[in-house]
């Protein structure tokens, strides 16, 4: 019995981590209004009731699952560390910008982009996930700062957060894969006259 329990205890963690990262994979694939614990317990593979064991409520589910979308989403620490202290071209500025579009656009990335919205969306309708997605949303906008900084920029802080929702936008725009959608060409233009605004 004492085994079974430190086996238990031992598993939990890695079993607590695989619901939290089904959960991104529900909201990504059936939309918020798919994300129960059945359907966690499903894509995890877990038995039946152990999202609820690790999340007793919907709510409790979503700000895992929106923690760990902030942690997936989030640069490496030290992405642009010291940037600010350097001087960049147009061009290397807009292949930084590209580079971090293209590795929330790829393919396998793409459930977890729809996941980012689904959370947006419920973080408008609850407060307590509203309160987490603020200091995410502050990092990214301090990115773009550190970015423009090197630029030259002006109004860096003003600029940065236009920036952010201009590639809001874009990812947006990527994500309904339109026949309209941008073309690369196109979001390249879109960055340069945000870089050129400063």
């Amino acid at each position: 019995m004492q085994t079974t329990e430190k086996t238990k205890k031992r598993e939990t963690p890695g079993r607590r981590e695989q619901v939290i990262q089904a959960a991104l994979e529900v909201l990504g694939e059936l939309g918020s209004k798919g994300l129960t614990h059945r359907a966690v317990d499903n894509a995890a593979g877990v038995p039946q009731g152990s999202t609820t064991n690790f999340f007793p409520t919907r709510s409790k589910l979503l700000q895992a699952a929106l923690r760990r979308h902030v942690e997936l989403d989030t640069p490496p620490t030290g992405y642009l560390a010291g940037i600010s202290d350097l001087k960049l071209t147009r061009d290397e500025a807009r292949e930084l910008v590209m580079a971090a579009l293209d590795r929330l656009l790829e393919p396998s990335a793409r459930p977890m982009l729809a996941a980012r919205y689904e959370l947006v969306l419920e973080s408008n309708r609850r407060p307590d996930l509203h309160a987490e997605f603020e200091p995410a949303r502050a990092n990214f906008v301090g990115l773009a700062e550190a970015l423009l900084r090197a630029r030259d920029c002006h109004h860096p802080e003003e600029r940065a957060v236009q920036l952010v929702a201009v590639l809001d936008g874009v990812l947006m725009d990527q994500l309904l894969n339109a026949p309209s959608a941008l073309t690369r060409r196109a979001i390249e233009d879109l960055v340069d006259r945000q870089l050129d605004t400063c």
